[in-house]
């Protein structure tokens, strides 16, 4: 049984489909950011960073807390084996997964964080220009989103259609969940024609579709 703190269209997209595909007994909390439930005494108990997701798995001999969304998904994925959507110990694929994985995280993710919140990334004084830094921000964040976006693309068209070949893995996932956020940035995911296919490929998916359903998403390939 797991539990995942959650906030809709967030972070938390790729894990929640991923329970889907897997079939597992799990429960959603949300923390309502508007309200700065993230912050609460109780919340910064399961998470110091103060942000979602976060994840608590119930076992026998007790509970199992992760948190950082990269991470949770590769510990799911790690307690299920069998579902084949993370490449075996000893795969040869299993070093692109973690590359991916570990890139997006710290990279492409970085990037969508520093577009969809330039005010968290400046310092102001009184002799700032805030308009133009927050201006600037935003400008390098979409020049580096679309650097990161032909990457992935490239490799599309050389390995595709998913991100590790001929199989859906979790990287796909956590993929499919920036794509996401980009719908409404500066660089977007579906103007690259592979990243597009991928999308639509993703949307195909039953575990996808499930999750969009009960966080009430929609997205629209134009």
């Amino acid at each position: 049984m797991y539990t995942l703190y959650w906030d809709k269209g967030g972070a938390n997209m790729a894990t929640h489909a991923l329970f889907e595909a897997l079939g597992v007994d799990y429960k959603l909390v949300e923390i309502d950011l508007s309200k700065g439930e993230q912050k609460s005494p109780e919340y910064l108990a399961i998470n110091p960073n103060g942000k979602v997701p976060s994840l608590i798995h119930h076992k026998s001999e007790g509970d199992h807390l992760v948190y950082e969304s990269a991470a949770i998904l590769a510990y799911v994925l790690d307690q299920h084996p069998e579902s084949s959507l993370a490449p075996r110990l000893n795969s040869p694929k299993r070093g692109p997964y973690y590359q991916y994985l570990f890139w997006m995280a710290s990279t492409l993710q970085e990037a969508a964080n520093r577009w969809a919140h330039p005010e968290h990334y400046l310092e102001f004084n009184l002799s700032e220009d805030r308009v133009k830094s927050l201006s600037y921000v935003v400008d390098k964040a979409t020049q580096e989103l679309a650097r990161c976006w032909q990457i992935l693309e490239n490799d599309l068209a050389k390995q595709g259609p998913w991100l590790l070949g001929d199989s859906v893995s979790g990287v796909d996932y956590h993929l499919f969940m920036i794509a996401y956020w980009s719908r409404r940035y500066g660089s977007r995911a579906q103007d690259f024609p592979h990243l597009k296919q991928h999308m639509q490929a993703m949307l195909a998916l039953p575990s996808i579709q499930s999750m969009m359903t009960q966080e009430s998403l929609t997205f629209e390939l134009d």
